[in-house]
């Protein structure tokens, strides 16, 4: 992929999870639940916003160990799923620079949360209120997290235990910019490792 092609589809990228974040923040308003849980840009509470930041750049180090085990031992369905993902990924941004997966990086982790934990996960959880309809908000929310992340049956059942992990993240934290730092940061690593640095084409 050339840099024309990878402008493109950062592009691309950046429109669809960019219209995830904006379509959570139109439902939200419409159903009068708001997707930002737990951020607030009240002076007093910019402490409070930072920490949220700060557990979300610690919970990304679970997250790239799984990756690295599944990359060195790549046993059973995962071999299958680290040979497609690879394929997929350098199909896609092979030829993107430093700064356009980190920009698709952070989209993907502010498009994708919101939707999912700030608006799906939460609204329920808000709905149901007790213990169980806590439960129940996170299991709907990973599972639907998994299905739209469908390349086959065990990437989704992976992208559905992420989805957990993040929607955990927002239960522990009571802040959405926990998850939104976890996924961010480790997507943008990610795309880096399985690309490999010497395919990027530069740097910013």
């Amino acid at each position: 992929m050339d840099s024309t092609d990878a402008d493109r589809t950062t592009r691309l990228a950046l429109a669809f999870e960019g219209a995830l974040g904006i379509s959570a923040m139109l439902i939200g308003w419409l159903v009068g639940h708001w997707p930002l849980v737990g951020v607030s840009f009240v002076d007093e509470e910019a402490r409070r916003q930072v920490m949220a930041v700060g557990w979300g750049l610690v919970a990304t180090g679970p997250l790239l160990v799984v990756l690295f085990l599944c990359e060195r031992f790549p046993v059973g369905p995962l071999r299958q799923v680290q040979e497609m993902t690879a394929h997929v990924v350098l199909r896609m941004f092979g030829g993107a620079t430093s700064g356009q997966l980190f920009v698709v990086a952070l989209a993907a982790g502010i498009g994708e949360e919101l939707l999912f934990r700030g608006l799906v996960q939460s609204g329920m959880a808000r709905l149901l209120s007790d213990w169980p309809g806590q439960v129940t908000a996170l299991v709907v929310a990973s599972a639907l997290f998994g299905i739209c992340h469908w390349l086959n049956s065990t990437y989704a059942i992976l992208a559905m235990l992420a989805g957990a992990y993040f929607g955990l993240l927002l239960i522990l934290t009571g802040n959405v910019l926990t998850p939104i730092t976890a996924h961010a940061v480790y997507d943008f690593l990610a795309l880096v490792y399985l690309i490999r640095p010497q395919s990027l084409v530069g740097s910013d």
